[in-house]
């Protein structure tokens, strides 16, 4: 997975960004070293999908975050990886 985010202005929120993909890859060691019964997977990442992702913002003044087409793509990539794993 070796994305890189780039930041951007007004970009997600770097703190909630790093929070949903460490979330994403420790669920993805945990399913590796089969830690998790598959209802317990569904319910954490049912959980991670609901993780918020606002939008990196100083009252009304945009602040510097990741890039949001970029993150989304880095999801939906973790997202597959998880799908992978499970349906192995």
């Amino acid at each position: 997975m070796g994305n890189c985010l780039d930041s951007v202005f007004g970009g997600y929120d770097k703190k909630d960004v790093l929070a949903k993909t460490d979330a994403y890859n420790s669920l993805i060691l945990a399913i590796d070293e089969a830690n998790l019964s598959d209802a317990a997977i569904n319910a954490e990442l049912l959980k991670i999908r609901h993780m918020p992702m606002r939008k990196a913002k100083w009252l009304f003044l945009p602040l510097s975050g990741f890039s949001i087409p970029q993150t989304d793509s880095y999801i939906a990539e973790l997202e597959k990886e998880i799908a992978n794993k499970i349906m192995l």
